[in-house]
């Protein structure tokens, strides 16, 4: 039982809405200038580096992982090929702002297209194949990708194996108030010091900058993604998911809707390409094999399938865990040579094997039962057909039937989990 339950549409649960949107935005200013520069992070005798460098990766993992959410976690094909449309972003945005000089924002006009006309074909194939046949399929994009932008005949598009490199131009506006809110910041008692000392250097300022503007887009994605899912398209998606038979029957245009899914998840695999490579500043051959195919679905699988917030999870797993966990040289208990070498793909592997016994909902299964038993948003109660001119609500005792089902969070009406906690497919 919740030790708090707020109904829906009352002041106090719009109250709770806005106090935990104003503590993630305190929180994104509080990482934005206390990690502006390379900070450390020390547990035990472990220290694990923290950049906003790092986050800036981890928001375009977070924009890929999304993308799968739409075709794997809401449409149920199984594809693995989400890096191939993460580097066709990457090259198509660094070619038009190198070469062509165009600006980051506005490859997206480019890029989107572009992603979601090859998505569509690619989900053209899965009318006919499904399960492991389409994932074989997918998975030969992401492994062909690498060597097809080395081919001799794209060298000058893609600079072949060195890697295409850019030249950003997201710098901080004169106009953007970013020292005194940094001075405000080291005001703090206690806490200041973990904030720098004085005015930020351009570069400080430069990553800040790029940090708030790859958030608004990531926040873009999410919104658009949440408002597809309740649409009437996004519930034909989630028909197939859970039946395909019986979403035809039901008048579900499943050719439609599966390669409108493809579609969606490839533009925004080629959006979080651009993010990736506007923040490294080269689009290099390596970055993009089917090993990052496979974290995508790893992050997709430990965050939580079918779940927006999910995607979140799974980005910063991709983006931390292998990198932390290779940092990682001393645990009580466990002999230092065992820390030696790639733990970092080892950990991520055991990380996901715990999960899937532990959580096979992924991480945000279980963040969802620990918040249901202290807070719970119960829909408003329906009204009785007399007393419906006057909006009185219906009393429980009036419904027996509803007194055993459990109020559901309208917050998670956006993240319905599939029909099996295992992965589709």
């Amino acid at each position: 039982m919740a030790r708090y339950t707020l109904v829906q549409g009352t002041a106090r649960e719009r109250s709770y809405h806005w106090i935990a949107w104003a503590l993630f935005i305190g929180l994104l200013l509080i990482v934005a200038f206390a990690y502006a520069d390379t900070g450390q992070l020390n547990i035990l005798e472990n220290s694990y580096s923290i950049s906003l460098t790092r986050l800036d990766k981890a928001i375009a993992f977070i924009i890929a992982v999304l993308g799968l959410q739409v075709v794997v976690g809401y449409t149920g094909q199984l594809a693995l090929g989400q890096s191939f449309f993460f580097g066709t972003g990457a090259y198509l945005a660094a070619w038009l702002v190198e070469d062509q000089h165009w600006p980051w924002i506005a490859t997206l006009v480019v890029v989107i297209p572009v992603c979601f006309a090859l998505g569509f074909l690619v989900g053209i194939p899965a009318l006919r194949i499904k399960g492991l046949y389409l994932a074989l399929v997918t998975l030969g994009l992401a492994a062909i990708f690498p060597t097809l932008v080395q081919l001799d005949s794209l060298d000058q598009y893609t600079a072949g194996a060195a890697g295409k490199k850019v030249n950003s131009d997201l710098t901080a506006p004169g106009w953007l108030p970013l020292d005194g809110i940094a001075a405000v910041f080291q005001k703090i008692p206690f806490f200041g010091q973990y904030f720098g000392d004085g005015d930020l250097s351009s570069k400080d300022a430069d990553r800040i900058w790029k940090f708030f503007i790859f958030t608004v887009v990531g926040a873009i994605c999410f919104w658009i993604v949440a408002n597809l899912i309740k649409s009437r398209p996004g519930r034909a998606i989630r028909a197939i998911r859970d039946n395909e038979t019986s979403a035809a029957v039901s008048g579900v245009h499943l050719s439609r809707y599966k390669t409108m899914s493809f579609g969606v998840a490839s533009a925004l695999g080629g959006v979080g390409g651009i993010v990736y490579v506007a923040e490294l500043g080269i689009a290099s051959p390596g970055d993009f094999s089917q090993l990052l195919a496979i974290f995508f679905i790893v992050g997709l699988v430990v965050g939580g399938v079918g779940t927006l917030s999910g995607a979140v999870v799974g980005g910063f797993v991709i983006a931390f865990v292998p990198e932390w966990s290779s940092s990682t040289t001393d645990v009580p208990g466990v002999p230092a040579r065992w820390l030696q070498g790639p733990t970092g793909t080892l950990v991520l592997g055991l990380l996901l094997i715990l999960l899937t016994f532990v959580l096979p909902g992924g991480i945000v299964a279980g963040v969802r039962k620990m918040r249901a038993r202290i807070v719970r948003v119960q829909p408003t109660p329906p009204t009785s057909p007399a007393a419906a001119g006057t909006g009185t609500p219906l009393l429980s005792n009036d419904t027996p039937e509803q007194a055993d089902e459990p109020p559901s969070d309208p917050t998670d009406e956006l993240e319905d989990m599939p029909a099996s906690s295992a992965p589709p497919g």
